[in-house]
Order: structure tokens, then sequence, then C-alpha cells
């Protein structure tokens, strides 16, 4: 679970803003929004508003800024470190970019930081108290220096120390995964969330592996179908149809030469070739018990009368295959305690049809996060869709972005936010001027 960000110095974020999943506990409404069983209770979902270049998709690109740092021990270079520093000054930035998140995974709530500018990385671990007690140091680490909360005998420190003068620009997490040189179950267990827990989908996602994910998890393809039926898209069910290379050949498929030839190259158990199109995964071949298997999505669509006739992946709008490369992510944060973060998640989604995807969610038995960012307004009801302390805006101001909670402005739960965001009465709205020549 996600518990907070703070950020300073990293793209639009020039001063120090964070971010929480914290509820307002004077807040009765909506409780199956939170989740209360846990040692502190937390929001199960967010959304982050703004206007365009607003620097809320930034806030999504720190996440995965620090996913990536703490996965992968090559992801920092002098370049990168440019990069994302903030830039909108004249004067040379010589100050380091500043990262925080709080999380919890296994029962156990963790303090990760680290500060990177060139030549410089401080990285610290703790175990959080989560404000109830002291944070307790698992690891502190100033370039290759490293001190830890426990005893570490001399021949470790001294192969940490060599590790990290090879690898200076590396974070602990990345080295300790690739190479197990620190004896505490409490830093794998961090570098587990990071990499298996935290998942951040960016605007232009598609699944080309979508077809035999849920030809190979017939829950998936259950939830889908409920999903479809639930919202109302006209769908009647979602099946794969399986046929044999020889069937394929004689059918109407098109670049039958290309597909002969990537075949002619062979294929491997349990791997495959996908064909795509305009983001639409048309179809998949993969090699089942020595034979090559054509896979395609039937969508059994819902016609007069009754009548339901069978439609490929083609005749289906940009919403519902939006919607589709969607599904797995969401199923996973209803399944598991997972933290999916999405931008723009309402990408040609109509707004009735978003609203009911967040509708589900928010009244799902689910044991994750789902962390978004969006431009409709449509969901900003407090009456029947969001908790005020679940909408979080990013407003910028000479460059520099700042993100604040709707429960700041302590609304009375009769009050129509979506008006009054559109009125700028919580600001983060672009300012238009004038239009004339």
């Amino acid at each position: 679970m996600l518990l907070r960000i703070e950020v300073e110095n990293f793209l639009s974020f020039y001063k120090a803003s964070s971010f929480d999943m914290f509820p307002n506990v004077k807040r009765t409404t909506f409780p199956s929004h939170v989740y209360s069983n846990l040692d502190i209770p937390l929001l199960k979902q967010a959304v982050i508003y703004g206007a365009n270049g607003s620097g809320k998709s930034n806030l999504l690109r720190v996440i995965k800024f620090i996913k990536e740092f703490a996965e992968n021990k090559d992801f920092i270079t002098d370049e990168v470190i440019h990069k994302y520093k903030f830039r909108l000054q004249e004067e040379k930035n010589l100050n380091p970019i500043k990262l925080s998140i709080e999380f919890s995974n296994e029962n156990q709530y963790f303090k990760y930081d680290f500060e990177i500018s060139n030549n410089l990385l401080i990285e610290n671990l703790f175990l959080s108290g989560i404000g109830k007690q002291a944070d307790q140091l698992i690891y502190s680490r100033t370039n290759n220096t490293l001190s830890t909360g426990k005893n570490t005998s001399e021949e470790v420190a001294n192969a940490i120390t060599k590790l990290l003068n090879k690898n200076p620009y590396s974070s602990l997490l990345s080295l300790n995964n690739e190479f197990p040189i620190i004896n505490d179950t409490r830093v794998l267990s961090a570098f587990e969330w990071f990499e298996s827990k935290l998942t951040v989908l960016t605007l232009n996602r598609y699944i080309p592996s979508l077809i035999n994910l849920m030809a190979n998890d017939d829950k998936l393809l259950s939830f889908t179908n409920h999903l479809f039926n639930k919202i109302d898209l006209g769908v009647d069910s979602l099946e794969i149809e399986s046929k044999s290379m020889d069937s394929l050949f004689e059918g109407n498929i098109d670049d039958n030469a290309t597909l002969k030839e990537l075949l002619g190259s062979g294929l491997e158990s349990n791997s495959g070739i996908t064909k795509m199109k305009n983001d639409k995964v048309l179809f998949t071949i993969i090699k089942e018990n020595e034979e090559p298997i054509i896979k395609k999505f039937i969508f059994n669509q819902i016609g007069q009368n009754g009548f339901k006739g069978k439609m490929d992946i083609e005749d289906q709008s940009d919403g519902t295959i939006r919607l589709l490369n969607l599904i797995p992510a969401l199923f996973e944060v209803i399944e598991n305690e997972k933290v999916i973060c999405v931008d723009e998640i309402e990408n040609s989604i109509h707004p009735t049809l978003i609203a009911a995807l967040i509708s589900f969610f928010s009244n799902a038995n689910s044991k994750g996060q789902l962390i978004f960012t969006t431009h409709e307004t449509e969901l900003l009801n407090q009456q029947k869709l969001m908790r005020p302390d679940e909408v979080w805006f990013a407003e910028k101001h000479d460059g520099d972005t700042q993100l604040y909670s709707l429960n700041d402005f302590k609304e009375h739960n009769t009050i129509n936010i979506k008006n009054g965001y559109l009125d700028g009465r919580y600001g983060a709205i672009p300012f238009i001027g004038t239009l004339d020549d």
C-alpha cells in the first residue's frame, strides 16, 4: 500500500510538495473507500486534477522514477539527473533531486528516500513508525559509505564499499537484488514491493500479450465479462477463439506472407507472435503441443431483439479497446495488494463509462489502491462517486507545481464540487486569455 510521497527539485516540482493516501477520519461518507482494517487507515483510490501542463502527470513520473531507481542499477546517469532536475530558472541548478516514498508490504511499513545529484547519492531505508513511534533505520548510505541498524562484519562492509564504488549511481536496493550481500529480509521486502506491487501505466498503453494473458487466466476473462455486463458496453461476452494454422491460411486474415516468414524462424514453446493494428491486438500465434495455434478475441455483440452477433476487435471502438487494456490492471488492484497508477484514465472512454468504472472499483471488495490523473469532471461528485479527501489538484506558478487536496477546503457534503471546480473555486484549471487577433 502507498502512504505518502514527497518530491522536490524534480521536473516541474521545484519547491517541496507532497501527496498522501490518508483519509480524513471525520468524513463518514463512502466508508467502503477506506481500508480501515490496517494499522493506519488508507484510501483505496485517489484522483489528480489540473490544467494541461500543470504537472499532474509529473506526479506519476515521480513514482515511476522512484520505482526505476529502486529496481534498475543502471538507471541513473548524469544525463538522467540533468533531464529530471527542475530547469526553469536562470541560474544553474546545483541542488539535488529529493524524493521520498512511504509504503507497506507484508505487514511492515517502510520509508525510502534519496537525494541525487552529480557526484552525490544519499539513500535511506527505514522501518516507518507511521507516526506512532520513531522510524527505525535499516540502512543509510552516502555515496560509498554505508551504515546499518544492525552490526555488519568488516568483510561484508568492505564488499559493500567495493560494490558501491563500482556503481556510484545505483540504489542499494537494486544492487542487493543482483548481488545479495545485506542479510536483512526487510531490504528484500522493500525491493519486492517496488518490483511486484507498484505499476505505472502511461497514456499510450496497450498490452501486446493481452489475448494470451486472458486465455491463460479464466478468472481474469470471467472478470472482464462481468465488468462488460456491469457497465453496459453492448457486449454480452468476450471469448477467445483458437484455431490451427491450417484454418488460418484458409481464412480472410491479411498478411499471410508476412506470417509465413515470421513462422519460418520458428516458435519456441509458450512464446508467441502478435499482430497489432492501430493499438489493437488482432491475433496472437502461440505454440501449443508443438503446433502453432492462432488466437483472437471474439466479441458477442448484442443486437436487435436479443440477437447476438460475433464481431472482431477491429469492429470495436477506441474506448472499448482502451478499457480492455485497462481491465488487467483493475483486476490486479482488486485481487491483490497492488498499487496501480494510471495517467489520464479517461483517454478515449466516455464520461459515463469512466464514472461507471470508478464506481465499480469503489464498491468492489478490493485489496489494492488505484491512483489516476484525469480531466473528467463528471467524477467530481461527492454525493455519488468521490470523497473530497480522494481528490487532489496540481497547480503551477512560475513553472513550479504544487499539490493540494480538496479536503483542505473543508467543503460541506452537499456542495457541488464539479461546478465549484469549473468556476475556479479550487484553482488547478487553465487560464484562457483573449483569443482575438
